[in-house]
């Protein structure tokens, strides 16, 4: 009995759905009734909303025509075919779910994928603080559905009303122009065996080097002379924010080693990040820790640009979001218990005169010692008893200025008597806390606009 109903439902849906003398329209609407609206296989919220959507068109089709899918139709899903170009994850919008579904069913699901898509793109789909993605959600209005509808019929044209679906901000809108460019632009396969830099394997780095090259698309013949192999890799390297020297040195190995695939997902994290930030107030400091940049913004223009120096690996400077609370010129500065235990330690075993040397004076239990009459040497790490503080000048290593921020890490930016080193192209030389290249200038721009004064 239960396969006699099953095959009276089939029959019932095959005549719906073959019967030339039905309008599209007819169809939809009939698709939408209660008993055939498991067809869809979604849940009720889903086909409320779609049914909504639909119900306001006239029960008309978006993407479809009597036969096929429109020309508008297939450029959607055409270009759905690789989500990450937007900076999504392929299991939120994989248009496989439309094969072997009849025309009518693929119009509706097209639909359900683009309110879905446009909810990630202006919401985010990523919850940062349990570490995994959201459930699918419908983007309520329905403006993305008729922009794309009434958009020209071109990839172009499309592909802008799709990202125009995220943050309105030019960051936002701009990397999400360039990731899409670079997903389409280049291999994302180009991953092959691991590059040696000269000093480790002088005989088959620059094999290595030149098949990874050609991969990424910098090289179109792997037999190319030592002149052309250098300008290849000068161009990969300032594409990488490398210096350009044309030397396979140990971070343009590691980005060699770096595929594609994996830089366009690590750009999908920021343009995710960016869709969930707070919102940014009149005055921003944000600091680039990748690209190693502070920029200084006021009433939404870029007032400043400076070069920074941030975390090690081992000491990375965290993301956090907070509110500047104070700028102190002339600072001393308070050693991290984790810095005077584990590097200045040794060191003052080595030489009891370090920390009069550094300009450092240390105390316990609010008394000051003589460093001179300490034994050192029967220190142990984990029990160093003292704190350290720097006195202040221009030896100090807080510099002569620092620009103080509430938050858990202890994280500051300040002045750096050691300017050398914003020359370099990666710039990892901190504890943690950001080094700015020229804090005194970024200090008084931020003066002149502090409404307190």
């Amino acid at each position: 009995m239960l396969f006699i109903v099953y095959a009276c439902k089939e029959n019932s849906q095959k005549t719906m759905f073959l019967n030339e003398n039905k309008s599209i329209q007819e169809k939809i609407k009939w698709l939408f009734k209660t008993e055939n609206s498991k067809l869809l296989n979604l849940d009720q919220k889903g086909v409320n909303l779609l049914k909504s959507l639909y119900k306001e068109n006239k029960y008309n089709a978006f993407w479809i025509n009597d036969s096929k899918f429109s020309k508008k139709g297939q450029i959607i899903i055409k270009e759905f075919e690789t989500p990450l170009a937007f900076g999504i994850p392929s299991k939120r919008c994989d248009v496989n779910k439309l094969k072997d579904k009849h025309l009518i069913i693929k119009e509706i699901l097209l639909s359900k994928m683009i309110l879905n898509l446009s909810h990630d793109l202006a919401f985010g789909f990523f919850d940062f603080d349990r570490k995994k993605l959201k459930p699918l959600q419908f983007l309520a209005q329905y403006d993305a559905i008729y922009k794309l509808k009434t958009c020209k019929n071109s990839k172009n044209e499309v592909v802008n009303s799709i990202i125009k679906n995220g943050q309105c901000d030019t960051t936002y809108q701009k990397l999400a122009d360039e990731l899409y460019s670079f997903v389409h632009s280049r291999n994302l396969k180009d991953f092959s065996e691991k590059i040696s830099s000269f000093k480790s394997d002088s005989v088959n780095y620059l094999n290595f080097a030149k098949k990874s090259l050609l991969k990424k698309g910098f090289l179109s013949n792997i037999e190319c002379d030592s002149t052309v192999f250098s300008e290849s890799l000068k161009k990969f390297q300032i594409e990488n924010g490398l210096k350009n020297d044309g030397i396979l040195g140990g971070f343009t190995c590691d980005a060699l080693n770096d595929s594609n695939e994996n830089k366009c997902r690590r750009l999908s994290v920021v343009l995710e990040k960016l869709r969930q930030k707070n919102t940014i107030s009149k005055r921003t400091i944000v600091v680039n820790i990748p690209e190693f940049f502070l920029r200084y913004y006021a009433d939404d223009t870029l007032k400043s640009i400076n070069r920074v120096i941030v975390g090690k690996f081992e000491n990375q400077t965290p993301e956090f979001h907070s509110s500047m609370n104070s700028i102190v010129a002339l600072p001393y500065w308070n050693v991290p218990f984790s810095i005077t235990s584990k590097e200045m330690l040794p060191d003052a075993k080595r030489n009891s005169n370090y920390f009069a040397r550094n300009h450092m004076k240390i105390y316990k239990n609010g008394l000051e010692f003589d460093p001179l009459t300490v034994d050192w040497k029967a220190i142990q790490e984990n029990t160093f008893p003292y704190k350290v503080i720097q006195e202040v000048g221009s030896f100090n290593s807080l510099g002569i200025l620092k620009l103080e921020f509430s938050n858990p890490f202890g994280v500051y930016i300040h002045d750096t008597p050691n300017k050398r080193l914003f020359n370099a192209s990666i710039r990892t030389f901190s504890h943690g806390c950001i080094r700015c290249e020229n804090p005194v200038d970024l200090a008084k721009l931020i003066l002149l606009k502090d409404e307190n004064l």
